[in-house]
C-alpha cells in the first residue's frame, strides 16, 4: 500500500512568476563613437574597414608604382637602342628617370591622398549622425 499524498500547501500571498530574460539588463544603444572608443566588436569592425580602406588604396599606388617605375630599368634592357639616344647630349634614361618619373611620382601621391581622404570623409559621415544626437 501507498501512502496518502500529501494535502498541497496553502500559500498566504500571491505568487509572481516572471521570465528570466526580464531580470537581464536592457540593450544598451551605443553610438558609433562609443563603440570605437570602448573597442566593442562593432567598433573594431568600423576601424578595420577603414584600415583596409586605406591599405588598398596604398596597395594600388604601390602596385602602380612598380609597374611603372620599376619596370623601366627592364625596358632599357630589353631595348638598347633607346639607352644610345640622346637629347642635348644627354642620355634618354637620364631624363626618364631624372625629370619625367617626378610628375609621375607626384601624380601617384595625389591620388592616393584624395582616396585616403575620401575614405576618411566617409567615416567621418558614418560618425558625424552621432555628435548631432542627443545624448541621454
Amino acid at each position: 500500500m501507498t501512502a496518502p499524498d500529501p494535502p498541497p500547501r496553502t500559500y498566504s500571498g500571491r505568487v509572481r512568476v516572471t521570465s528570466p530574460l526580464t531580470t537581464a539588463p536592457a540593450h544598451v544603444r551605443r553610438s558609433v563613437r562609443q563603440e570605437i572608443d570602448e573597442s566593442t566588436g562593432i567598433g573594431e569592425i568600423y576601424m578595420r574597414s577603414l584600415i583596409r580602406s586605406q591599405l588598398r588604396a596604398a596597395l594600388m599606388v604601390a602596385l602602380t608604382l612598380v609597374m611603372s617605375i620599376g619596370a623601366l630599368p627592364l625596358v632599357f634592357l630589353a631595348f638598347d637602342a633607346v639607352t644610345e639616344v640622346h637629347v642635348l647630349g644627354v642620355p634618354v634614361p637620364w631624363l626618364i628617370l631624372g625629370v619625367a618619373v617626378y610628375p609621375g611620382l607626384f601624380g601617384l601621391g595625389w591620388v592616393y591622398i584624395r582616396q585616403a581622404e575620401r575614405a576618411e570623409r566617409d567615416f567621418a559621415r558614418i560618425i558625424a549622425p552621432d555628435d548631432a544626437a542627443p545624448e541621454a
